[in-house]
């Protein structure tokens, strides 16, 4: 059995290659900012600065895209949580939390979202039942970026 000191360590330098191939800009949770980087395999164009509101990337057509990842369990369903609309595109991703595997990626237009999505206090939620029929189906798309990334020749 490893160390406590001896797990983080090996998680720190797990994060340091993460940052070294381009996935991870920050130390927040890797599901966001590898549905980002993704997000940016599939569309091109500048990802934005780390901790911008409501836009992730502008892609290489000039389009703002907003992302949202979620690594969830078999059959758990939660939401995606939307501050604005401030955004052309919504990239929905969902992973399995055990293996990470894309179970299934939606696209969104900025009004799509809001219509199907639930307003709450501060935010609007858009059930990932409901994200997973709607939209436009980008799962092999997503896929296949993964696929990519994988690569450890292509890094």
């Amino acid at each position: 059995m490893l160390t406590l000191r001896t797990l983080i360590q090996n998680r720190m330098a797990i994060d340091v290659e993460l940052g070294r191939r381009g996935i991870s800009r920050t130390s927040g949770p890797i599901v966001g900012e590898l549905g980002e980087k993704l997000a940016h395999e599939i569309y091109g164009g500048d990802l934005a600065t780390p901790g911008q509101a409501a836009v992730d990337l502008v892609a290489a057509d000039g389009q703002l895209v907003q992302v949202k990842a979620r690594a969830l369990p078999a059959g758990d369903q939660r939401f995606f949580s939307f501050k604005s609309f401030d955004f052309d595109i919504a990239l929905c991703i969902r992973f399995d939390r055990a293996t990470y595997d894309v179970e299934w990626a939606r696209e969104f237009t900025a009004a799509e979202v809001e219509s199907l999505s639930s307003a709450q206090r501060s935010d609007w939620r858009l059930r990932t039942g409901v994200a997973a029929t709607s939209g436009r189906d980008r799962t092999s798309d997503v896929r296949t970026a993964f696929q990519r990334l994988d690569e450890p020749s292509s890094r």
